[in-house]
């Protein structure tokens, strides 16, 4: 089949014949480092016509995201280790508990903080709309201009705060959780106890 034959589909439309497939490496990625937050871009808005982004993040011990909610899902698939994602509802918080090769689906609007609560190195994968790597995009961009590191914590929090709004994220007040071993035994339940608000 020669290339004018596959631009042709089967139906008579033209496909328009792009740059084709391309292959990200384990090691490769657009690197993000800001205020704490550290992950690498494997796939990006523009790679896929603005539906998604994806990006890969390591959490050592006590590391993650405090509470907040955005207009958007996102998916999380956990490569290796033990990441802890909170969820509140109506009915209370709970911890669930997801291992190397499990999913959590975090809805539209849907509080939840995510952390590594062991002392083992944990990996996921984020995979949301291009608004969020949009949102990530701003808060390099104004660490660019003013850096994050230069200012206490709280108060980059608070910056962090008002870009977050322009992109209908939410951070809330939240003390992250405190550490817990790793051994089999105490990673066996899928989920904490529920505390009710």
């Amino acid at each position: 089949m020669t290339t004018e034959e596959r631009k042709i589909g089967s139906n008579g439309y033209q496909i328009p014949l792009g740059s084709g497939l391309r292959k990200i490496e384990r090691n490769e990625g657009e690197k993000f480092d800001v205020a704490g937050a550290r992950f690498t871009w494997k796939v990006k808005g523009e790679d896929t016509g603005y539906a998604f982004s994806i990006y890969e993040q390591e959490l050592e011990l006590g590391e993650g995201v405090p509470l907040h909610c955005h207009a958007y899902g996102e998916v999380f698939y956990v490569l290796s280790g033990y990441i802890d994602f909170l969820r509140v509802t109506g009915a209370g918080e709970e911890w669930i508990t997801c291992a190397g090769g499990e999913t959590i689906i975090i809805p539209t609007n849907a509080l939840h903080a995510f952390y590594n609560r062991t002392d083992r190195p944990a990996r996921l994968l984020s995979i949301s709309t291009q608004l969020h790597q949009a949102f990530f995009d701003a808060v390099e961009e104004t660490d660019r201009a003013n850096p994050f590191a230069s200012i206490p914590g709280k108060q980059a929090m608070a910056r962090i705060g008002e870009l977050a709004r322009r992109f209908d994220m939410h951070f809330f007040e939240f003390s992250p959780p405190a550490h817990r071993r790793s051994d089999n035994n105490s990673m066996q339940p899928k989920r904490a106890a529920t505390h009710n608000l």
